[in-house]
């Protein structure tokens, strides 16, 4: 059975788009490319905005590199639930720095920021903390884990800076959000 050069043109043409739409489709999800660690976990924290203390109880998830290598310098990315609604007044906008610790094969603390975020967030809002990002250099192989440490919301209202801490609760263990071996 013979087949037209306009038809078989056009099947030319059709398998190409479907090739060429297969492998837009695979980059889209990342084959090819080297997936990332994450884990998520609660990080119970106290906090205090002027003399008022409050909990809270961080729904985080935290990413790093699938295969990290001694001499890399990685990425570690933690994303953090929202502040609760705790401030008596319209939050402009608010900017969040903490510490992420490592123990294990390696020793050290990161330090993380996160951007710049705007509101306004209305009084006793919640307040979207995100992501905070920070770079650790590998320098021993081995198993590490990573957490959370100290966290510090900097806001501002009226014009005025306000800045509430948040420790990590002493009586909660701390939860070993995300382990990395680290090949030599």
């Amino acid at each position: 059975m013979s087949t037209s050069p306009m038809k078989a043109k056009g099947r030319r043409a059709l398998r190409s788009l479907t090739l060429g739409s297969t492998a837009i489709a695979l980059a889209t999800v990342g084959l090819g490319s080297t997936p990332a660690s994450a884990a998520t976990g609660t990080v119970a924290y106290s906090c205090s905005i002027f003399s008022t203390k409050f909990d809270y109880n961080a729904r985080v998830t935290m990413k790093g590199p699938a295969k990290p290598s001694v001499g890399d310098t990685v990425k570690i990315t933690a994303d953090f639930s929202a502040l609760p609604g705790v401030s008596p007044v319209t939050v402009d906008s608010w900017k969040t720095t903490g510490k992420f610790t490592v123990s294990g094969a390696q020793k050290t603390s990161i330090s993380a920021t996160g951007p710049k975020k705007t509101g306004p967030i209305k009084p006793k809002g919640k307040i979207p903390i995100g992501k905070l990002t920070g770079k650790v250099k590998l320098k021993k192989a081995g198993k590490i884990s990573l957490t959370t440490g100290t966290l510090k919301i900097t806001a501002v209202a009226y014009g005025s800076s306000v800045t509430m801490p948040c420790t990590p609760k002493k009586n909660k263990p701390l939860p070993k959000l995300l382990k990395l071996t680290v090949k030599r």
